[in-house]
């Protein structure tokens, strides 16, 4: 009985750690409104923690919303143009959903990211 429970509180452990869990992150998605719809459009790529996967970061060239330069060399317009018309992979969202939620995923949601949750 002891293995089981043992087993089952390092599988939490380390799922909490792949997916990059973290008080501030698990506090903001708890907000709901903007956050549910970078959780139904956004996070399949960018994933929860911001930094997107290594092979789609590569190969797609997907941004680490937690690097401080990319964060620091990108306008909030740039950002509402390509989450509205797309870019690369990157479907638009223009139509799909309101300027409103296009704007709030970018000062809400990708800028939260910065500083990085890390430091």
């Amino acid at each position: 009985m002891k293995k089981i429970a043992s087993f089952t509180g390092i599988f939490i452990f380390c799922a909490a750690l792949s997916f990059g869990c973290n008080s501030k992150q698990m506090a903001l998605s708890e907000k709901g409104g903007i956050w549910e719809v970078y959780e139904r459009e956004c996070q399949k790529c960018h994933r929860a923690n911001g930094k997107g996967s290594l092979i789609g970061r590569i190969i797609f060239k997907i941004p680490d919303f937690t690097n401080t330069k990319w964060q620091d060399n990108v306008s909030d317009s740039r950002l509402i143009i390509s989450v509205a018309n797309g870019k690369r992979k990157m479907p638009g969202y223009k139509g799909k959903l309101t300027n409103e939620e296009i704007v709030d995923l970018v000062k809400i949601c990708v800028r939260s990211y910065y500083p990085p949750l890390d430091k």
